[in-house]
């Protein structure tokens, strides 16, 4: 246990993120003495949810650092969600491994923002990758046994669910969507019981990043 009292400030992408981390995540890390508070980004006034520049991201972490330097700052955003004018992300390459990408593009974002309280963090390669990590969960929203089967038999061609990807057509919510269209709809609802289904170990387990990001995140 760390003992510190420590706070951690989160700015997330959207509705299913805030939830995830208030029923999942913060129940954890509070075991831990770390306490997590959940803020939805603003693309304008009165609107939440989404990026839509990274001058809006740039301007609301770093106002948070700012504004309460006595917390940690962490991100919960798509790789995938992320602007065009993101650092970096014009260099993204499909044909690459994408682990040092996304760790170069947290780390410009980091050198960008340029506050020290600051742990970004980016999902890759999207939310749903965290809901591959035990498909038979998807059980619990009468997802047919023949659809969970087809989802199971394209990640065995990956190393793990955060690998789930090689195109922004073929991204873990597009495969969801494609053989199970009522998740483009109910993805607010089922993005967060799914996952509390699934269980943070399990989770864990099988999303190497991620696992390091909360271990980082526990250790405080």
């Amino acid at each position: 246990m760390a003992g510190n009292q420590t706070r951690i400030n989160i700015l997330v992408e959207g509705q299913t993120e805030e939830s995830f981390v208030r029923t999942l995540l913060a129940p954890h890390l509070a075991n831990f003495q770390v306490w997590m508070k959940p803020r939805i980004i603003q693309t304008s006034k009165g609107h939440k949810g989404g990026i839509a520049s990274y001058g809006k991201l740039r301007h609301q972490v770093r106002q948070w650092c700012q504004q309460d330097p006595t917390a940690r700052v962490t991100t919960l955003f798509d790789v995938y969600g992320l602007p065009t004018d993101f650092p970096g992300i014009a260099n993204w390459n499909a044909n690459q491994p994408a682990q040092p990408q996304v760790a170069m593009l947290e780390a410009n974002m980091l050198a960008d923002i340029g506050q020290a309280n600051l742990i970004p963090y980016l999902q890759l390669h999207e939310y749903e990758a965290l809901l591959f990590s035990d498909l038979s969960a998807f059980a619990y929203a009468d997802v047919p046994t023949k659809t969970i089967a087809k989802w199971q038999a394209e990640l065995t061609d990956f190393p793990n669910p955060e690998a789930l990807n090689n195109s922004p057509q073929t991204a873990p919510s597009k495969r969801l969507i494609r053989h199970w269209p009522n998740y483009a709809n109910a993805k607010p609802h089922y993005g967060v019981l799914i996952a509390q289904k699934i269980g943070l170990p399990v989770i864990r387990a099988s999303c190497p990043r991620f696992d390091a990001w909360v271990r980082c995140m526990e250790s405080l």
